[in-house]
Formats: C-alpha cells, structure tokens, sequence
C-alpha cells in the first residue's frame, strides 16, 4: 500500500524513463546457468555506446590487463558476468541522470563519487564478511541514493528548498527532504527500483540504508551498504548531500561481526579499491 505522501510525490513524476531492453536482457541473462560469454556479448553489441563503455573498462586499470582486449567476448570472460551486469546497470543509469545541469546546486559528479565510493565500500565489506556475491554489492551500493537524483530531476524547486535548508539548519538532507515532502529519497527510491523491477535484495537496501533495522529480507545487504555508505561520507569521497556525520545504526554494525579494530584497514582497502574503480565516474560521459 503506498504511503499518502509519497503518492503525492510520485504522481508529479512524469516520464520517468524505463531501463533499457539490452539492461533488462543482460541482467535476465546473467542470471540463467545455462548463458554462454558469447550470448552476453552478442547482446551488449546491439548498443554500440555500451559496447564502447565495457571496452573501456576492461582495458583500464579495473583489471590491470597487460595487452588490449579488442573483443566483447573477452571482455566478459574478463570482467566476469556479475561486473557486466554491474557495469551495464551502471551505464544505464548514468546515461539517464548523468551530470545533470552544470549549473546545478547539487553537483552530481560528486554525487556519483559518493555512489561509487559507497558501491566498492559495500563490495569490500561484503567480502570481508563472506558474503556470496560481493558483485551484487556494488550495484546495491552505487543506486542506493537514487531517490535524491528522482527529487533533483523531478522536483528540482522543491529540492532547491531542500537544500536551503539543509545549510540553513545545518541539518541532514533525509531530514529536509521529510520536512519539504513529507518522505524522503529511501522511499523514492525503493518507488524507483519497484518501477524497475529491480531484484528485491536491491529495492530493501534502497529502502532501508538508513534504517537497516527495518529490512525483513536482506538485513545483512542492508546493513552492509548502511555501513559502506557512512564510511563513503565520514571519509569525503564525493557528496551526498550535506555535510552531517552519519549516524550509524548499532544494529547494523553488530548484524555484519566485524571488529572495531580492523574498521581501519578496510578504509584503506575502500580508498584504494575506489582509486581504481573510479573508472567507472567515465560512464556517465
């Protein structure tokens, strides 16, 4: 049932763009047993810019690769399916929302630092802790604030008000968009990845990073970007928004059993990791 105020928010969203066919197909694909390298990549070559993007990657210092790979199919054997899903998905929602207006208050390169810091934050920890696939922390973690980019595009006067007084009260941006809305971008965002169809693990993690108390069916995905997102912002990497030092829920540290003590080389792990996976931020161009 969908929240009376969040209803008023989403019925001012026009036109709000689909995912791609060949997303919807790779992320389809990466998931069947039985698909082959050379099917994944006969169906990224239906987009020549998402084609020329994965090349990309895969030569760049992501994979450290001594000679060029000049084949999709390489590349995927490559980069795995699961970085390919990541990739695409992130191209796909970079191409949509990408840097917005130049002129813009909200400076969304930064944001996409702040999305892609939290994306290997969350792949870091998720490894640490042994988590099945680290991969599908990545993504988890680079979409977790889309509800912001949904308020900026969308109702931009509105975010505009948002952001005074997040300077003005020195307040948290979840707390002004509450005041201004009456939700906030967790809850567009979960709006937003239900319209994608986007797998349930990802829409929880969207809904709830920063309440990872509430998550019913992926609390430790939950916890892992609540964690991985405050390490993004207490560190600097990008911005989010304002300027407040996160708040982390004690629920969500104790659900991933990491000792306090080894906090500090995983920061320089998520340092180093986001240094090399900043290639990433030349997917939204």
């Amino acid at each position: 049932m969908i929240d009376k105020a969040l209803l008023n928010i989403v019925n001012k969203v026009h036109n709000l763009p689909t995912l791609p066919q060949v997303v919807e197909s790779v992320m389809s694909m990466v998931e069947d047993p039985n698909a082959s390298a050379v099917q994944l990549a006969e169906v990224i070559s239906k987009d020549q810019a998402l084609m020329a993007k994965v090349l990309r990657v895969v030569n760049s210092a992501y994979t450290g690769m001594p000679k060029e790979i000049t084949t999709l199919k390489q590349a995927t054997v490559i980069l795995g399916f699961n970085t390919i899903k990541n990739l695409v998905l992130s191209a796909s929602i970079f191409d949509t929302f990408g840097k917005g207006d130049v002129n813009n208050r909200f400076d969304r390169v930064k944001f996409w630092e702040h999305s892609i810091g939290t994306a290997v934050g969350a792949k870091v920890l998720a490894k640490r802790i042994g988590s099945e696939n680290p991969e599908e922390m990545f993504i988890a973690g680079l979409v977790h604030d889309i509800g912001k980019i949904i308020i900026d595009e969308y109702l931009h006067n509105e975010f505009l008000k948002i952001l005074d007084l997040v300077d003005a009260r020195q307040i948290r941006i979840l707390e002004a968009e509450n005041e201004i809305l009456g939700v906030g971008h967790p809850q567009l965002g979960e709006w937003v990845a239900r319209k994608w169809n986007l797998p349930l693990n990802l829409v929880e993690c969207i809904a709830f990073h920063h309440s990872p108390q509430l998550a019913v069916n992926s609390k430790e995905r939950v916890a892992i970007v609540h964690i991985a997102n405050a390490i993004s912002r207490i560190e600097g990497i990008g911005f989010g928004g304002d300027n407040q030092t996160p708040i982390i829920d004690p629920d969500g540290w104790a659900t991933l059993q990491i000792p306090a003590e080894d906090l500090g080389e995983l920061i320089v792990t998520i340092k180093k990791e986001f240094e090399v996976s900043s290639i990433f931020m030349s997917l939204t161009s």
